[in-house]
Formats: C-alpha cells, structure tokens, sequence
C-alpha cells in the first residue's frame, strides 16, 4: 500500500487559509492566531480576518446586503471603525449645531428622533412634522412634510392621539378614535398606515388599517387610560393601560395593561397579545431582535415572538432585587430595537450594527422604601439569549442573585439625571458638586457632568489612556431593608469638562454618530415640550 502525504492547513496558500478562517467566529480566529507564528502573520497580514475580530470586540454584526454591494475595502472598514470606536473617548462636547423645534410645536408636542429625522406631533392642534436634523452629505436626500387636521384622518369626529413615523420604512403610522355617544356603543380606535413623503397607501403594508383585538381594547376612552403606538422595522405595537383605585387602600392605584403586536407588512390582524391585569407598578417593553420581548414591571418578562399569529410564549422571568414605584426602559436609539419610548437611527445605511446579544438595556427605577431612591440598572442583553438548562437549572423564574450581578450595573439617578444609550455605551449626567444623585430633591442650583459609560469588551484596549477601567465590583446600598447590592459589569468611564444646569437638559439621546441634548423651550421654560436640539457630532 502507498501511503499518500496528507495536506496540511499550514501548507495552503495565505490567501487560502485567510479565506477559511474568515468562515470562523472572531474568538475562533483569534485562538487560531495564538497557535503558532505561522498563523499569526496570516491574521496580521488580512484585514478581513481583523475586520471581523474587531466587529466582536465591539460586539457589532455586519449588515449582509452592505457586504454584498459595497466596494469599500476591508482595511478602509477596519479604520472606520476603529476610529469611530476612538473618536466616542475623543469626543468635543463643546462643538455642537443647535436645531430649533418650530414655533406649532413648542408646546404640547410630542418629539420623537427617528432615524436622523425629528418627527413632531401637537395632539391639540391636530398638527405632525416630520424633518431630516442637519442632514449630512453622505446621507439620502431626507423626508420632509406638515399633516394638517383634515390631512390626518378623513373622519370628521375622528380624534388623532398619537402620530408615529419610520423615515427608513417612509411609514406613518397614525391613531384615532372615534367616540361614541349612544349609551349602547362603545369608543372606536384605528391605526392607519400611510407613507411620509405623501398622503396614500404604503405599498408595502398588508392593509391600510390595522384591526386591533377585542381584548386589547373595549369600552371607553377614560381620563387615566394611556393609549401609545411604536414602531421597529416590521413591528408595530399598541399598547393600552388603564389605571383605578384600589378599593380598599385609596391612596393605591391598580394598572391593567395590554400590548398587541403587528407584523405590518404581511397582516392586518394579530392575536400576539400580551396583558398584565394585576399590575400595581408602572411598566415598559422592548424588542430583542426580531422574535423576543422583553417586558418591564416589577419583574422582567422575556416573551418569544417568532410567531404573530399565536399568543408569546413566556420564555423566563427575571426577578428584580427590589420592589419599584415607577420604572422607565430606555433602550439604543440606534439599533433595531423598539419600545414605548421614542426611537432614532440614521438613515444612512451602515456597514454594520449592534448585535442584539450583547446591547444594553436601562431601567431607572423608582425604590419603594421610607424615603423613596432613584437608581440606572444598566443590564447586558445576553442574559436573555443565555437560557440553556445548564445555566439556570431549567428555571422558569429567575431570582437576581442568578441573574444580575454578573450582568448589570447599579448607579444612583435623581429627578435631574438624563441617560442616553448607544450599542454598548451609556451617557448619564451625575451631579458635578453640591447634592448628590439619589437625594430626593436635589438642588436645582447643581450642576451635573456628562460620563460616557463603555461596556463593550474592547473598551480597555481603545480608550488610548482615557477614562477610568473599573473590573472590580461596586456595592450600593438601595433601602435599609434590602441592604446593600454588588453588581460586576466591567466598564471604562470618560468624564468629560462641561457642566450642564438641572434645569438645561430634558434629555440625552444618541445614535452612532450624534449626540443629540433635548433643551426646554426658552419661551417657555415650564413648558414640557422640548424647545430645541443640541447636536454634537461623534
């Protein structure tokens, strides 16, 4: 028997072994480059190969129809993204352009930044804008229109609550009802769906009229309910609450709730339903992806939604450490990922974006206790992909000592702070002097710094010597009864040489590539609208 030599991986050509490697997940390639010399000066010598690794590092996904059709190279990508990573530690928080909400506008309105686009809606006046902020030359051309009453609904005792817009989708999404004053019939809501640069069908919706199901809403408009429409790519959500008074504790409130979900492209109907008729906190969703949500109340509800057709499937129940008040979910303006807060994202189509395994989501939550406390639970996402039954024993509800220290981090947050989240970054106002973040009524004569929070795994490597590393735990005390909390999360922090009045700032959102700081009205300082727009590129 001959025996014939075996080819080895080693005696390919470069090329070949650059070519097979890049099959491989970043990890992968990386302990393959540790194996010998040989294979490290084939990972140094590729810039695809560290393409890819840097995107992990990052925990970024590459968008497959950019890869297919854009000729840019591999280094000019790599640079691209390094320097984008660089320039978040580098970042001039003094050079910013200012945009000014229009005059209709300045009182109550709705504001809403999605994707590049400030999205305007008055419900009094029955008034919506939408407008491209500071477009940039590599953009698209941006979409611009005014809805006038008669131009929102064609109904005329129609009343219009709540106006969404996609400029990426070119989708409007517009709610009214229809009140019905004969004591045997009940109030009516409809959801439209249009598209932004005209007033027709969008010719990518399943319908022009979404039916909402019986049991998500019946009866009538009261004054507490709370009626909200959002929008993530193919998903469109309404949500309805209604809040009463415990009979027999009056000082008490019960909240009922219920969130239906839309595929809007493909049907106008949807039994994906999900309700909460106990609930005695405040609540909030996201998206996670494009088949799970994540619910937010006293405990975190991790649904799957792959089919809309059916009912979510309850996946895991993730307990919360504490019992809260009131809780806010905010969320990556940039990403695909959606809730009941208002959303952003450029319309320029990037080379690649967030992975929805390794984002952040925030919650500020309100700590029932003796004296009430404000605390920003920054958590990964990828502790809702890691429910193996090795990890949690086949848990179907959580405790927080399984789940959250090694995942999240505590911060203290009083009325005044804001918290912006981009990818794996948090921007969040800590007071600069004087009172600090937790005290129940801090001064309004403090002022507060802007702190970049990185979470990301290469964090460390790009800061360039910036910002503090912190790997070691940190302990905070919640209430007296619950004690103290230590959480894990690795971060680099960056603070940076600006001071913000309590009263300038409204809010902070960020996308990858701008800062956007939401100012009061000047007219009208005690205005709840939002008056104007700092934008500061990245």
């Amino acid at each position: 028997m001959i025996l014939r030599p075996r080819a080895e991986f080693l005696s390919l050509a470069e090329e070949l072994q650059s070519y097979i490697l890049s099959f491989l997940s970043c990890k992968d390639i990386l302990r393959c480059s540790s194996v010998c010399k040989a294979l490290r000066q084939t990972y140094l010598s590729c810039s695809e190969l560290q393409y890819i690794t840097e995107l992990g590092g990052q925990q970024l996904l590459p968008v497959p129809d950019m890869d297919i059709d854009n000729k840019t190279s591999f280094l000019t990508r790599l640079q691209l993204l390094r320097d984008k990573a660089h320039a978040w530690f580098k970042l001039d928080i003094h050079s910013s352009e200012t945009v000014f909400v229009p005059e209709p506008f300045r009182k109550y309105t709705n504001t809403f930044l999605v994707h590049g686009h400030l999205c305007l809606f008055n419900e009094v006046r029955q008034m919506a804008k939408v407008f491209p902020i500071l477009p940039k030359p590599s953009q698209q051309i941006g979409i611009e229109h005014d809805w006038f009453p008669e131009s929102l609904h064609s109904i005329p005792d129609a009343d219009c609550f709540e106006v969404i817009m996609d400029p990426e989708e070119n989708l409007i999404a517009i709610a009214y009802v229809i009140h019905r004053w004969a004591e045997d019939d009940n109030d009516k809501i409809y959801i439209d769906l249009g598209v932004l640069d005209g007033d027709g069908a969008h010719p990518q919706a399943a319908g022009r009229t979404l039916s909402l199901s019986s049991t998500v809403f019946q009866g009538d408009i009261l004054a507490s309910d709370e009626l909200e429409v959002a929008i993530c790519g193919r998903h469109l959500t309404f949500l309805h609450s209604q809040r009463s008074t415990v009979y027999d504790r009056p000082n008490e409130e019960n909240k009922m709730w219920w969130l239906q979900i839309w595929d809007w492209k493909h049907s106008t109907t949807s039994n994906c339903v999900i309700s909460d008729p106990e609930a005695r906190e405040s609540s909030d969703f996201c998206f996670l992806g494009n088949d799970r949500l994540l619910t937010v109340s006293k405990d975190l509800k991790l649904y799957s939604i792959e089919d809309l057709s059916q009912a979510p499937q309850l996946l895991a129940c993730f307990l919360m450490p504490v019992s809260v008040t009131l809780i806010e979910c905010l969320l990556a303006m940039d990403d695909n990922i959606a809730h009941s807060s208002p959303l952003q994202r450029q319309v320029h189509r990037t080379m690649w974006t967030s992975d929805p395994k390794n984002r952040l989501v925030s919650l500020v939550a309100c700590i029932r206790s003796e004296a009430p406390n404000s605390f920003t639970f920054v958590i990964s996402t990828r502790i809702f992909f890691n429910l193996q039954v090795g990890v949690f024993g086949g848990m179907a509800t959580i405790p927080w000592e399984c789940w959250g220290p090694l995942n999240s981090r505590i911060f203290p947050h009083d009325s005044q702070c804001r918290v912006g989240i981009s990818g794996n970054r948090v921007l969040h106002t800590f007071p600069a002097t004087g009172a600090t973040a937790g005290d129940e009524d801090p001064s309004h004569d403090t002022n507060y710094k802007l702190y970049m929070i990185d979470f990301s795994p290469l964090a460390v490597q790009r800061r360039q010597g910036l910002g503090t590393v912190v790997t070691e735990p940190s302990t905070i005390e919640l209430t007296e009864s619950v004690g103290k909390l230590t959480t894990f999360l690795p971060y680099v922090a960056v603070v940076f040489d600006r001071t913000f009045g309590a009263d300038q700032l409204m809010d902070i959102l960020v996308d990858e590539d701008r800062i956007y700081l939401c100012k009061p009205n000047i007219e009208d300082p005690d205005s709840d609208s939002i008056g104007q727009l700092e934008v500061i590129d990245i």
